[in-house]
């Protein structure tokens, strides 16, 4: 699937983009927990696939360093995926036709201290046919 390998790329791209964004990325473990997706037929002009994806994150200090919490907030994240996917999407040949955010949630590890930040993007996406 065309679009699954499309929306994989982008994503990738965008959050990779994020994870530049501040000079503490060293301390930090930044990774995708999940990548699901459902595909769907639907008549827009003509017949095309249309992909729903959600995204899982977490970042979390690394456990050798002397940090506790992440040194990105999930603000910057979300603003910094804001301004770059549109553009992103258009150079990857698909129209981004919804996206949403579940908000972050915060887990604290009870032994350590160490507050870990998890979120999600969803996207709603269909591939250019021009």
């Amino acid at each position: 699937m065309e679009i699954v390998n499309k929306v994989r790329k982008t994503m990738k791209t965008l959050i990779g983009a994020t994870k530049n964004l501040t000079t503490g990325r060293d301390a930090d473990i930044f990774v995708e927990s999940a990548f699901n997706y459902n595909m769907e037929s639907i008549t827009f002009g003509v017949q095309r696939q249309v992909g729903n994806f959600t995204i899982q994150y977490v970042v979390s200090p690394k456990p050798e360093s002397t940090n506790t919490a992440p040194s990105i907030s999930y603000d910057q994240i979300i603003t910094s995926f804001d301004e770059a996917k549109a553009l992103a999407f258009v150079d990857s040949g698909l129209i981004l036709i919804s996206y949403s955010y579940e908000d972050s949630d915060i887990v604290t590890d009870p032994i350590t201290g160490t507050v870990s930040l998890a979120f999600s993007i969803n996207i709603r996406v269909t591939e250019k046919t021009r």
